[in-house]
This record gives C-alpha cells, structure tokens and sequence, in this order.
C-alpha cells in the first residue's frame, strides 16, 4: 500500500511539471501575440487614417488580420531571425473592386525594450504608403495580384486629395492567424 501511494505521488509530480512546463510556453506565445497585436494596431491605425484623409474614391478599408509564420524548430528553438509577422488590407474602391496591399511588423516597426512596445519607424511614411498605393493599384488592374480585382475604370477613382474619403468604412483586425504557404 505504502509504495503504491509514493508511486502515485511522483506520477502526480511528473504531470504538475509537464502541466507547469507546457503553460508557462503557452503563456509565453500568448504574451508575444499581445506584442504582435500591439504593432499590427499602430501600422493598422496609422495607415488607415493617411488613407481616409488624404484619399478620395475609397469605400472600405478591411484589415485581415495578423499573419505570423512562427519559425521555431522543434527541437532547435525560436530563430535567430525571428517570425514573420504582417497584415494586409483591402482597400475596396465598390464592392466588388479592391486592391490589397500588406505591411509588415519588422519593416515598419520596431520594439522598444525600454518602453516595452512597439514604435513607428522612418519606413512608415506618406511617400512610402503612396508608393506601395500606386504599385499595388497597377498590379491589380494588370491582374498581377492573385485575388485583387480592380478594373481599370473604377481605379481612377482612387485619387490623391485633401478632401479623402470621410465616408470610408474602415474594419480593423487584430486576430492572430498563421500564415500559410
């Protein structure tokens, strides 16, 4: 009896461990997520509002989420490169033509250990969302972009103005998804 009580005890031990181990990696990505999420926001917010105010002809701008490529090997651990982390938007001139262009965290952000989040970088300019804009408006009527549909008369309707799009509809989204290849 004695030592069937000690046997379960130390059964009882090793899965408390496991359980302990297995949580605190959960916890762990859970705690990254947050951070991802966090500068998945200031890159959505950010370029939202420059599109909304300087951008006539856009209906609706819908996020679509934040994608990460977790890049840790089992066995090996995290990499050294760190995961890929972005978030695409499809900016809809009506609702059936939209283009979609993608930002992402490392090259538009960066994370201040100091301040314990993520901050804007230089990258994350006017002249860069423009440019991103005008390319990603011609692939799209070129059919270049696998899913994009935008006809060529309808993209003249997205133009650079100081009157922008006040009735625009912009659809934020945080939710994590992996990225699938």
């Amino acid at each position: 009896m004695e030592k069937g009580k000690w046997w379960l005890i130390g059964l009882a031990t090793i899965v408390l461990i496991i359980l302990g181990i297995g949580g605190k990696q959960y916890m762990d990505k859970k705690a990254i997520e947050k951070d991802y999420q966090q500068g998945i926001d200031l890159i959505q917010k950010y370029v939202s509002n420059y599109l909304v105010e300087n951008y006539e002809g856009i209906e609706k701008i819908e996020w679509q989420g934040v994608g990460v490529e977790w890049r840790n090997a089992k066995g090996y651990g995290p990499s050294l490169l760190g995961n890929y982390v972005d978030s695409d938007v499809r900016i809809y001139v009506s609702e059936d033509n939209y283009f979609t262009m993608s930002f992402t965290l490392n090259y538009n952000t960066e994370y201040d250990d100091k301040l314990e989040k993520y901050i804007q970088l230089d990258y994350l300019r006017p002249q860069k969302i423009d440019s991103i804009l005008v390319l990603e408006v011609e692939n799209a009527t070129k059919g270049l972009n696998i899913g994009d549909k935008l006809e060529i008369s309808e993209s003249k309707k997205i133009k650079k103005s100081s009157e922008g799009s006040s009735n625009a509809k912009v659809i934020s989204n945080l939710e994590i998804h992996e990225l699938v290849y």
